[in-house]
C-alpha cells in the first residue's frame, strides 16, 4: 500500500498532468474575475480534487500544492510572496479529500442508493475543507501584502473562495457516476490497492 501511496507510476503521472493541466485551463479561462487584487470564481479545483479521489492524499497535494500551485503562481505573475499561503497550502488543501479517498471509493463502488447522503456528506465536509483553509491562507495574505482590515479581507476572499467550493461540490456530486465507470475501467495504482 505504501508504494500505491507514495509511489508514482507512468500511468499516474500522465493522468496527473492532464487534470493539472485542466485545472490550469479553467483557472484561465473559465472565471469570473472579483477583484484588482486577484481572485475569481472558477472550477479549477474540480480536476484537483479528482486527482485526490483516484490518487489518494500525497498525490492529490503534490498534483495540487507543488505542480498546479506552482504553474498559477506563475501564470499569476503576482510574485513568489504569495505562494506559501495563496498557493501551496490553498491548493494543497484539496488533498483533505484524498486522506478520506479509501472510504468514499469503496462507498462508490459498493453503493446501491444506500447510505448515499452519507457519501455527499463526506465529500461536502472535505470540500468545505479545503475551501475553509483558502480562504483563511488569502486572507492573511490580504492583510499582510495588501494592508487590508480583517474584516474587510474575510468580506473579499469570501466572496470567491466559497462560491468556487459550492461550484466544485455541485460537479464533483453530478460527475460521481461518471468517476465509479472511470475508476471500473481505469483504476489508478492507488485503488488498485484499496481492499474491499
Amino acid at each position: 500500500m505504501k508504494k500505491a501511496v507514495f509511489g508514482f507510476s507512468v500511468s499516474d503521472i500522465a493522468e496527473i498532468a492532464i487534470l493539472c493541466a485542466l485545472a490550469v485551463a479553467l483557472d484561465r479561462f473559465a472565471k469570473i474575475p472579483i477583484g484588482a487584487t486577484g481572485g475569481s470564481i472558477n472550477p479549477s479545483m474540480l480536476p484537483l480534487f479528482i486527482i485526490a479521489l483516484r490518487h489518494g492524499w500525497f498525490k492529490g497535494f503534490i498534483g495540487g500544492g507543488v505542480v498546479y500551485a506552482l504553474t498559477t503562481c506563475l501564470l499569476d505573475g503576482y510574485g513568489f510572496q504569495y505562494f506559501l499561503l495563496e498557493y501551496f497550502v490553498a491548493f494543497g488543501a484539496v488533498a483533505i479529500l484524498g486522506i478520506f479517498a479509501n472510504y468514499i471509493n469503496k462507498k462508490l463502488m459498493n453503493e446501491n442508493g444506500q447510505n448515499t447522503a452519507i457519501l455527499y456528506g463526506v465529500i461536502f465536509g472535505c470540500v468545505a475543507c479545503a475551501a475553509v483553509i483558502r480562504f483563511f491562507g488569502a486572507s492573511i495574505d490580504s492583510v499582510i501584502f495588501y494592508e487590508y482590515s480583517w474584516t474587510a479581507a474575510f468580506a473579499y476572499n469570501a466572496t470567491y473562495v466559497f462560491p468556487s467550493a459550492t461550484a466544485v461540490f455541485i460537479l464533483i456530486c453530478a460527475l460521481l457516476p461518471a468517476i465509479k465507470q472511470i475508476n471500473k475501467q481505469f483504476p489508478s495504482v492507488y485503488l488498485k490497492n484499496i481492499k474491499s
